[in-house]
């Protein structure tokens, strides 16, 4: 599989897993929520089960009092705990409408719960009456304590009931609070693996690209190099061998017109060997001009620009001073070909009627400045070259590598206006000297 596939299907699996643990939590969570709603349910039977035996307590007390007193407001106090044990024995149920056993318990409840009403309600009865019967109400009292003794252990059965469900409920909050912690670290965990997986395999595919990039510009430079050795080569044949066949035709020439000074076809085959000779010397010179080795970069510069400036027709100021010293001459070389392409692309593109050219040669670098007043490049077609180097000839291209090659610095600015290149290309003592030396050193 291509890195690029399993990169994509690490993260697409790390993008699953987080979802299917979202879900298994989503899942969780609600369970979760249930069964807290469950535990409170629990509470709030207990609690209605309490209010039972509270209420009914309530109203043995009215019952009491009433029979002593006879106060009537006693009597609305155990009426009104009558309406009260009605309603939460109907809660009860309702609550406990899930559970059969609790069902069954709460039939039980309400009888009981309303005999001890009758029992009670039956004393207050015989209290109505007027008559005073100790030994009745003493006998109300008793089934009243008796069914009160069955109510409190119905009720302690129900509680019982309620604290086994409230057990088993909370042992499965637990169990799934354990569950949804786990696959929320075990999505998490594998998520993270995956992302690390997929981080390492962008790595290596970064990694592999950038080994191509810098395949591909040690290619160009190579392919640079050759291109440079290959017009030195050219330059050296046309000046050598065509040179001087040219110059030992002339010399016949010019014995045979010395012979036949009216013969004309003489004298204007001795012109064209002239215009050849010259034609052939300026080829050679713009293929790799000798001053470049020997002399350097700022009098191979002044002599091509001023060449350039006759044949093209455009004025171009100069501002290159003699430097110093000689240049490593790979540099040299690099700021020529610039200087070279820059007129070029003037001449060609940028319809522009003047230009300039300044080099300076600092402590540690040399900084090459050529500007035009032409109509200036496109918007896009400069963003495009100063983003990836694209939607542009071989021209910017090429003097960027060049520059690239030699860890200079190339910068573009370009409007309405014109066109400015500035290069700039660090260059050391121990490169000077040792290019210096290659340059002097005669070749075979």
């Amino acid at each position: 599989m291509l890195p690029r596939n399993r990169a994509k299907l690490a993260f697409v699996s790390a993008v699953a897993l987080v979802l299917i643990g979202s879900v298994g939590a989503a899942i969780t969570v609600v369970r979760l929520s249930s069964s807290a709603a469950w535990v409170a349910h629990t509470y709030q039977v207990q609690l209605a089960v309490s209010n039972i035996e509270f209420i009914l307590s309530e109203a043995a007390r009215a019952r009491l009092s009433y029979v002593a007193s006879g106060d009537e407001s006693y009597l609305q106090a155990f009426n009104s705990a009558s309406d009260q044990t009605a309603a939460n024995l109907r809660s009860i149920r309702q609550l406990t409408s899930d559970n059969p056993r609790q069902q069954e318990l709460c039939s039980r409840l309400e009888n009981l719960a309303n005999r001890r009403l009758g029992v009670l309600g039956a004393a207050i009865e015989l209290r109505k009456t007027g008559e005073v019967n100790d030994a009745k109400q003493a006998m109300f009292s008793r089934d009243n304590m008796a069914v009160s003794r069955d109510l409190e252990n119905l009720m302690r059965q129900m509680e019982q009931e309620e604290n086994m469900l409230l057990q088993q409920r909370s042992s499965r909050s637990k169990s799934l609070f354990v569950i949804f912690l786990l696959i929320v670290a075990g999505a998490f965990v594998t998520a993270v693996a995956f992302l690390w997986i997929h981080y390492h395999l962008l790595l290596e595919e970064l990694g592999a690209r950038e080994k191509a990039e810098a395949s591909a510009h040690k290619l160009s430079a190579r392919v640079l190099r050759l291109q440079d050795e290959e017009r030195r080569r050219l330059s050296r044949e046309l000046h050598d061998g065509l040179g001087q066949n040219l110059v030992a035709a002339k010399l016949a020439l010019s014995n045979l017109a010395n012979s036949n000074p009216d013969d004309s076809v003489v004298a204007d085959c001795l012109k064209s060997i002239d215009e050849s000779l010259a034609e052939a010397r300026t080829i050679s010179y713009l293929l790799h001009p000798p001053l470049l080795d020997d002399i350097g970069i700022a009098s191979a510069a002044r002599w091509y620009v001023e060449g350039f400036a006759k044949r093209s027709g455009i004025e171009v100021s100069t501002d290159i001073p003699d430097g110093p010293g000689r240049m490593p001459r790979a540099t040299e070389l690099a700021l020529f070909r610039v200087l070279q392409e820059s007129l070029t692309n003037i001449h060609r593109h940028a319809n522009s009627s003047r230009a300039e050219v300044s080099l300076r040669m600092l402590k540690d670098r040399a900084v090459l400045r050529v500007r035009d007043h032409g109509k200036g490049l496109p918007i896009d077609m400069l963003e495009h070259f100063l983003h990836d180097g694209t939607h542009v000839g071989v021209g910017l291209a090429g003097m960027r590598e060049r520059v690239a090659e030699q860890d200079g610095d190339f910068e573009i600015h370009s409007d309405e206006t014109g066109t400015e290149i500035e290069v700039t290309m660090p260059f050391s003592a121990a490169g000077n000297a040792e290019e210096t030396q290659a340059a002097n050193t005669p070749t075979n």
